[in-house]
């Protein structure tokens, strides 16, 4: 008995080891023609009214990012030497320096921006939407050049029935307008260019309810105020978003 339940765990262990080989159980490998070894996730330039959003999405990059093959710094080494070394706490701050200082600064081959570009909740009872836009880009802090980008938009919405469908189409015209507001972004001279996907918008999900208007509306403020209390505010679509971004990410060399 002794002796089978030692053959089972090298048997385990051999299954593991060729996992491993094969890149993992997400079947991701390391990309030796990638040169980006060592990198840092700077503090994100927030263009949304939500003060909170920016540092929990950062967190979620950084626990993500893991498994992708790079040396990532530490959230707080890296900015603890942006403040006392370069007077930078806020995302916007970063115009104020280079790639290639940052670089020298974190002691890191590659920086990853990010851009909050909407975190909204319309709720009116009639048609109520959830949005959240962000993007990154990794950019190489020897050459300056951006070696990854992306974006990604994510919207999940409700209504209750003809009325709201009507909101909902006169918001989608409000969809088209709000791509003014990502050539406002600062320190990226053509976004849609250097983070593509940024103007598509993805439906995470669209319920239509027979329920009252009051009655729509009671319930959505009361989710609302919940996600308020609990710090869950757009949850759902901010992973959702981080869903469809990594699998577009850029492979790190390994260690």
């Amino acid at each position: 008995m002794k002796h089978r339940k030692i053959a089972m765990v090298w048997g385990a262990l051999f299954i593991l080891l060729i996992i491993q080989g094969c890149g993992g159980m997400g079947g991701i490998k390391p990309n030796p023609d990638n040169p980006i070894k060592t990198v840092a996730i700077l503090p994100m330039v927030n263009n949304t009214n939500d003060v909170e959003a920016p540092a929990k999405a950062r967190k979620i990059f950084f626990d993500r990012l893991q498994k992708f093959y790079y040396q990532v710094k530490p959230l707080d080494e890296t900015d603890l030497i942006l403040n006392q070394q370069m007077g930078i706490t806020l995302g916007k701050q970063l115009e104020m320096t280079t790639p290639q200082q940052l670089g020298e600064k974190l002691g890191v081959d590659g920086v990853f921006y990010g851009y909050f570009i909407n975190f909204d909740q319309i709720t009116t009872g009639v048609y109520n939407l959830n949005k959240v836009r962000m993007g990154w880009k990794l950019v190489n802090t020897k050459t300056g050049e951006i070696s990854w980008g992306r974006g990604i938009a994510v919207k999940s919405e409700s209504d209750t029935g003809l009325v709201g469908q009507i909101a909902s189409a006169a918001l989608d015209v409000s969809d088209a307008i709000q791509k003014d507001e990502i050539g406002k972004m600062p320190s990226s001279a053509d976004p849609l260019h250097e983070m593509p996907g940024l103007d598509q918008w993805i439906t995470m999900e669209h319920k239509s309810s027979g329920g009252g208007i009051a009655m729509s509306l009671l319930s959505s403020l009361g989710s609302k105020a919940m996600d308020s209390v609990t710090g869950s505010r757009l949850e759902k679509e901010t992973e959702y978003a981080f869903d469809h971004l990594f699998p577009n990410m850029l492979i790190g060399p390994g260690i």
